[in-house]
Formats: structure tokens, C-alpha cells, sequence
């Protein structure tokens, strides 16, 4: 594949600098962006040709004449959304674009609503036998079912739409989950969960109707500090039974795009159990690009028909965040950790967008000191 022009059509997105860092390593993107809101940090970005930015956040229809508009004017080869915005909303009205046939592949609508909805999937995990924590749907202002006896305690409560985390929480005892969802709202709907002895597994997959065709396996070297938060430490090795079970999850829903497949490798099974799927791109992208698998690059040349990029990862270890790219500055810490197993050079390259970060670290405090000293209910001191 030659040099490609691709547009992410929503570049608010808390990933699109991630999947933008991965499009212009391979030396072989022109990136444009799309923004549905004025606010994006990205429109300082150094990564991108052209930053189209609205004055305010615009509905679909606009959104899809402007996506229109910018792949005619820019002369774009592949529209790529990074995010579960992006990616559901073009799932369902790609094909009113123009410019459809320069879509990458992405989810049916309701494969992707299926999946990304933890309660529509512990009920698919359990139709497909495929493996999953003992899990019972429960509803607020009923009863707990019978099946709430048969799990092992502790528990963990999960709304059904909630992402990286939140809302999750532990009970202890049927006791705890009895008061727990009895303060919940009348008709919410939780997942309830065995807490898994084990540690976190994740499963990085390009698909194509139902079939992975790339794909990356990350084990947590150290948990969250933050309750049920996602690790920011990884080791990459091969891990032929986690792709076995997200291979066949894939199948079974039809997929077709990236998964990032959260799992639980249960210590007492000795298998790894489905947790959720994003079906967007995620945290830890960078850390597959450090083991020689570039997702966002593989998606594009995915479209022409022509895979030409590596889809073959290689074991090694990733630090994501800000700390750890100190920490690897300053001796590596407990894990030793060295520069190029973070996202050191990756921040580094885009130096426009480092100084607008710095200067807003710098400014921010100056702004807050200077609103409470000037506040019209206040007044200056």
C-alpha cells in the first residue's frame, strides 16, 4: 500500500490521539480531522494536515454532510471513527455517505449494541457456552432471583452501559447486595459477578466477518491502584487460550473491525473468562504498536483488500502514562522499566500539542487564582 489519506471523523475522542500517533509512525498516512465540538485538544495537534473543528457540538445529519464535504475537498482514502460514537453511529448511517466505500470495516448496529451492553452479553456468553464468570441479572425493586445464592461471594455489581470501571460495586455478602440494589432506582437493571481469583487478560483483535485476522494478547504485570479501573501496566506474550476464547466469542457475534475483549484469567479454572467488550479503540493501543502490531494502519489497508503491515506480535512489556514515562527517567522503578517500553517517544513527537498541554498546566492555576479573587458574587479582595 502507498501513501493513504485518512480522515477520523471524530477526533474529540479520548483515543483519537492514540490511533493518530499509530497513523503517522508507518510514515505512510496524511491525517485529517473531523470534530463535532470547538473544545478538542487535538486541533493543536502537529499530527494532523487539516483540523476541521465545529463551533459547537453539531447533530448526525450535519456531521455526515461535513464528513461528506471533507473526504471530497481532502481527496480521502479511508474514514476511520475511533470511538463507540463514531463507530455505532457510522455502523448504522455509513451507507447514507457519499462516501461509503471509503468506510473501514465496522460492527452491524446491533452486534455492536449486543456486545458493548454487559447484560445483552452475559446472556449471549451463556446461549454460546462460551466462558464467562457465574453471572445473574438482577432488576431494582424485585427480588433477588434464586440463582444469587448459587454464586460464590464476594460479588461484583456492574451497570450494564458503564465503561473503565465505574459504578462497579463489591458486596461482600447476599446481605450487602440485597441493601446495595434495594438503594438502587426501581427497574435498573445489574450484572452481578463472581469476583474472579486471577488476573487481567485483554484480547486486541481486528476482525472481518467473524474472523480475526490480527490480534494482540496483553497480560496485567501489576493491578490498578484504582478499584476495578484498567491496569496501565502490561506484558505482551502469546496466548493461544485467550485468542481460542475471543476467536470464538468474535465468530459467534459476526464481527467485523477492532475489539479490545476484557478478560479475567480464572486461577481455579485455569482458563481465561469473557468480562466485556469495547468496541472501540482503547487504552493500551500504543502497547500493541510497541509489539509490532499497528491496529489503526491494519484497519486501513484492511479496506483496500491488501494487508501488508505486520500482524505477527512479538513478547514484550508496556508502561502506559505520564508516571511511567518519568518513572523510566528516573531509574525505572521496581519493574525496571525503560524509556522505549512507554509512550515517551510517541508524546514527544507531537511537540505542538506538548506545549499546549504544558502552557495549560501553567495557566490553569493562574486562571483559578485570578476567577476567585475576580468573582462577580465575590468581588475582588
Amino acid at each position: 500500500m502507498g501513501r493513504i489519506s485518512v480522515l477520523i471523523p471524530d477526533a474529540e475522542a479520548e483515543n483519537s490521539k492514540r490511533v493518530a500517533l499509530c497513523l503517522t509512525e508507518s510514515g505512510r498516512v496524511t491525517l485529517h480531522g473531523l470534530c463535532r465540538r470547538k473544545t478538542a485538544p487535538l486541533r493543536t495537534s502537529s499530527l494532523f494536515a487539516t483540523f476541521d473543528c465545529s463551533t459547537e457540538e453539531i447533530e448526525i445529519d450535519s456531521w455526515l454532510g461535513r464528513l461528506d464535504d471533507i473526504v471530497a475537498r481532502q481527496q480521502i482514502d479511508v474514514v476511520l471513527p475511533t470511538s463507540d460514537f463514531g463507530i455505532r453511529a457510522l455502523s448504522e448511517h455509513g451507507h447514507l455517505l457519499a462516501c461509503a466505500d471509503r468506510l473501514v470495516q465496522l460492527p452491524e448496529p446491533d452486534a455492536f449494541d449486543l456486545a458493548t451492553n454487559k447484560a445483552a452479553l452475559a446472556n449471549f456468553l451463556a446461549l454460546h457456552d462460551i466462558p464467562r464468570p457465574p453471572t445473574v441479572l438482577v432488576t431494582a425493586g424485585l427480588k433477588l432471583p434464586e440463582d444469587c445464592a448459587a454464586l460464590g461471594f464476594p460479588v461484583l455489581a456492574k451497570p450494564p452501559l458503564s465503561a473503565g470501571g465505574r459504578g462497579i460495586q463489591r458486596c461482600e455478602t447476599m446481605a450487602d447486595l440485597d441493601g446495595f440494589i434495594a438503594g438502587r432506582p426501581e427497574g435498573e437493571t445489574w450484572v452481578v459477578q463472581e469476583l474472579i481469583e486471577g488476573h487481567d487478560v485483554c484480547v486486541n483483535a481486528l476482525c472481518q466477518n467473524g474472523e480475526i485476522i490480527a490480534s494482540t494478547a496483553q497480560h496485567a504485570i501489576d493491578q490498578s491502584p484504582s478499584s476495578y479501573r484498567p491496569p496501565t501496566d502490561f506484558e505482551f506474550k502469546c496466548d493461544p487460550s485467550a485468542t481460542d476464547v475471543a476467536g470464538r466469542l468474535i465468530e459467534a457475534l459476526s464481527w467485523s473491525g477492532i475489539a479490545n475483549i476484557d478478560m479475567r484469567f480464572d486461577a481455579k479454572r485455569n482458563t481465561a473468562v469473557v468480562l466485556e467488550i469495547n468496541g472501540r479503540y482503547w487504552a493500551s493501543m500504543l502497547g500493541s504498536m510497541n509489539a509490532g502490531v499497528n491496529f489503526p494502519l491494519l484497519a486501513c489497508e484492511a479496506l483496500s483488500g491488501s494487508i501488508a503491515s505486520n500482524r505477527r506480535p512479538r513478547d514484550g512489556r508496556y508502561f502506559r502514562g505520564k508516571s511511567n514515562m518519568l518513572r523510566s527517567l528516573m531509574g525505572g522503578g521496581e519493574h525496571r522499566i525503560r524509556p522505549s517500553e512507554t509512550d515517551l517517544r510517541y508524546f514527544v513527537r507531537d511537540p505542538l500539542r506538548l506545549a499546549w498541554h504544558l502552557v495549560r498546566k501553567v495557566a490553569e492555576p493562574v486562571r483559578n487564582r485570578l476567577f476567585r479573587q475576580y468573582s462577580p458574587v465575590r468581588g475582588p479582595r
